[in-house]
């Protein structure tokens, strides 16, 4: 379809996907108009953080690669450290230079991306329909998502911690079945959210649960990362990335999680939003085959992420214990950002 600035194109979902999508097309002069069950962007997430990798098979800052398709948003905090456990050893990844990682706000704050990407739709003239939704037929992008777990996730956030700025993540499959836990810090300084992430979907809530508290009570680190710290509220939720066949189908763009884009490796989701989004919007302004488009974009990252995953997902914790001893003995305690990268398409 060619452009038609006549024509009002509808998104279901003000997540970031849509939101992404809607910037594009109401800055070429379309006029759009966004159904959201909830009261506010960002509703699936309650102060959520959330973490944007900038090394391993992505070829440029995910940051100024927003930047330059018109999305101008900014993170809360850039990472120069991040210490990975097995049940057993440790190794420390850092960088002088570049940030390993970003973290994003996530929910309704005014500083989260969710709300940020808010602003751009609305500057440029979208419309938001709060508390509504529509049948999906009657639709043009669909940004609901994910319509299937292939992952489950359950954590706190605590205050009164005194993490620096530094992210661990701990390889356990006893406590986080073909998964990883992880400690990001918060907006606020002494803030955290730990995080347990399972690859088996079919783990009831209860078993989750379990498993978390189990891993936070019983990991020596864990217990001094959190020690004296105060919880102030619960998080969980499901992934998915399984990516559909045909992303566009019955004429209509399915983007983000709704598409099943994520990352099978770190289990997020936000960089694959905010591109899919825009590549929907330019499949619509320009005519381009979205499903050619989102297999070019997604397709060599997505089948890296995904076969690294199921490796991990195979591996026992003796496995696991004997990659990072080796990765000792090789390096010592602590390595650079790009002797990591050297490792990740063996580990």
């Amino acid at each position: 379809m060619k452009n038609d600035n006549q024509r009002t194109i509808k998104i279901l979902g003000a997540g970031l996907s849509g939101l992404s999508a809607a910037t594009p097309l109401a800055k070429n002069g379309m006029k759009v108009e966004i159904y959201e069950k909830s009261t506010h962007v960002g509703g699936r997430f309650i102060h959520d953080f959330q973490c944007l990798r900038n090394y391993g098979n992505i070829d440029k800052d995910p940051f100024e690669e927003f930047k330059e398709i018109g999305i101008c948003i900014q993170p809360y905090k850039k990472i120069m450290k991040i210490v990975r456990h097995s049940p057993s050893h440790s190794f420390m990844i850092t960088s002088k230079n570049k940030p390993i990682c970003y973290l994003v706000l996530r929910g309704k704050n005014k500083n989260s991306i969710d709300s940020q990407l808010r602003n751009l739709a609305l500057n440029h003239g979208t419309t938001i329909h709060y508390n509504t939704t529509s049948d999906i037929k009657n639709v043009d992008i669909v940004a609901t998502g994910p319509s299937k777990a292939d992952s489950v996730a359950y954590g706190e956030i605590y205050e009164d911690t005194t993490i620096d700025d530094t992210i661990h993540v701990f390889l356990d499959n006893n406590n986080s079945p073909g998964g990883y836990l992880y400690v990001l810090p918060g907006e606020k300084k002494g803030e955290v959210e730990v995080i347990n992430g399972i690859s088996y979907p079919s783990t009831s809530r209860h078993t989750i649960q379990q498993l978390y508290h189990q891993t936070i009570s019983k990991n020596v680190i864990l217990k001094d990362l959190l020690d004296g710290a105060t919880k102030t509220s619960i998080q969980g939720g499901i992934g998915c990335f399984t990516l559909l066949d045909e992303p566009y189908t019955n004429k209509r763009y399915y983007v983000g999680e709704a598409a099943g884009l994520q990352d099978a490796i770190a289990g997020f989701g936000v960089r694959y939003a905010i591109l899919s989004g825009y590549v929907a919007a330019c499949s619509i302004l320009t005519g381009e085959n979205y499903n050619q488009c989102i297999a070019n974009t997604f397709k060599t990252q997505l089948e890296f992420e995904r076969k690294r995953s199921e490796k991990f997902k195979r591996m026992t914790n003796k496995e696991i214990d004997k990659l990072f001893e080796c990765i000792n003995n090789k390096f010592g305690p602590e390595l650079t950002i790009y002797e990591y990268e050297s490792l990740r398409g063996d580990i």
